[in-house]
């Protein structure tokens, strides 16, 4: 199994595309959560922490495009340091701001601007990995092992953060009673603080790698218009991912209700530590996946991944307690990184060269819009007579609807014409 990753990282370039783009993203883990803390800690409302948030998530996935197509046409190894830098500088403006007691509409303002100041890290990750195992370079077998490490270690992201927050909270309780700060403002204060250091350093190191630097602009005219949206059966991969990202928005709002029903004051622990059983699962499927060839059509593995996850959706509202729920979460996770790396090799094949990046970026934008659809749609059907069953039907149903679409003939692969055969000069008359 370790074969394939070992030739990866010989690979020039790779081991600073694996681990700088753990330390550029690190923050991805822990900013959402700190950031709910802080505001509800500062102000007493999770309705102004759930503005403030959502602010970021949307302004992010509006401009992620803008991003992707300056990287695109100026160069990621160009362009990122400076995203890197002015979000985090964003960053610490909102966090200054939230810390002085200033009105809802300003940090609301100021979140808009962090998340349209995002660097688009993730997709010129998976533009350089497409780059390094192009058709002619003689690394073409390696390609599912380095989009299988990039999904496996964006999982390790998003279990990482929420622990570093933790140890922030820890830490921050005896300096607290030192300073005279609150604990709960001092802990998500002093992550928020990493994450922008994280992202603005992560960023410059990653550009002055050789693999970013290969992500040049190709000589093309400036993208125009819509981009790379207009490639045949890219607008097909993207609603398979927004019924992909609704559901995962859906899914841990519906795992909170479940462990509220059954787990009664434990529930927000018992709530993260099935999350992290998923993301576990997921990991550990994705590092098996990359390390395997495979010889069955994209469009047809995507097909039975996401059905196999609509069909865990659905056993998790069979479910009678958070044991039995945490056991089928472990085995269900398992189809996420495979099909998450499927869906980025979907995407090499179809997004033109020359829009690799901003190709990347529309996936981010989907994914965070259809995720806090999916969060706040759930939120509504949980509250219901329901419950939480009620939540774990709509993700099958969001999964199911993805599966169909990948499954139809043409929309992701195309259609197979038969040749035709020519007659049989003895059988002609």
């Amino acid at each position: 199994m370790t074969a394939r990753y070992v030739e990866l990282w010989r690979v020039p370039g790779a081991p600073l595309l694996l681990t700088g783009g753990v330390v550029a993203r690190l923050g991805q883990g822990v900013t959402v959560l700190a950031w709910i803390l802080l505001v509800r800690e500062t102000t007493g409302s999770f309705v102004d922490a759930s503005l403030v948030a959502a602010a970021t998530s949307l302004a992010t996935a509006a401009a992620a495009p803008v991003g992707g197509r300056l990287a695109d046409r100026f160069g990621a190894a160009r362009v990122l340091p400076w995203y890197g830098a002015a979000y985090a500088a964003a960053q610490l403006s909102l966090l200054a701001a939230t810390l002085t007691g200033q009105p809802l509409v300003l940090l609301c303002a100021l979140a808009a601007l962090s998340g349209a100041l995002f660097p688009a890290t993730s997709p010129a990750l998976r533009a350089a990995w497409t780059v390094l195992t192009a058709d002619g370079t003689g690394r073409e077998r390696i390609r599912t092992a380095a989009m299988a490490a990039e999904s496996t270690l964006f999982e390790l992201v998003f279990i990482v953060g929420p622990l570093l927050l933790s140890a922030a909270m820890l830490v921050a309780g005896p300096l607290a009673g030192l300073t005279g700060a609150r604990p709960g403002v001092a802990g998500p204060a002093a992550a928020i603080v990493l994450a922008a250091a994280c992202a603005a350093g992560g960023t410059a190191i990653l550009a002055r790698g050789q693999a970013m630097r290969r992500l040049e602009p190709q000589g093309h005219a400036p993208t125009r218009g819509l981009g790379p949206l207009r490639a045949p059966r890219m607008p097909a991969l993207l609603l398979c991912a927004a019924g992909v990202a609704f559901s995962f928005g859906a899914s841990p709002v519906a795992v909170a209700a479940f462990a509220t029903t059954h787990d009664g004051d434990q529930a927000q622990a018992v709530t993260g530590v099935l999350i992290a059983i998923w993301s576990l699962g997921s990991a550990a499927a994705g590092l098996w996946y990359g390390a395997r060839n495979w010889d069955t059509a994209l469009s047809r593995q995507l097909t039975v991944l996401l059905a196999g996850l609509a069909v865990g959706y659905a056993a998790w509202a069979a479910m009678p307690n958070s044991i039995a729920l945490g056991a089928v979460l472990l085995v269900t996770g398992a189809v996420i990184a495979p099909a998450m790396t499927v869906q980025a090799n979907l995407m090499a094949r179809i997004a033109p060269a020359s829009m690799l990046t901003e190709a990347y970026t529309w996936l981010t934008t989907v994914n965070l819009t259809m995720a806090a659809a999916g969060s706040a749609v759930a939120g509504v059907i949980v509250d219901g007579p329901t419950g939480a069953i009620g939540g774990f039907v709509l993700c099958a149903v969001a999964a199911a609807l993805a599966t169909v679409i990948a499954a139809w003939p043409g929309v992701l692969a195309p259609r197979s014409v038969a040749t035709p055969v020519p007659p049989d000069p003895a059988r002609v008359p």
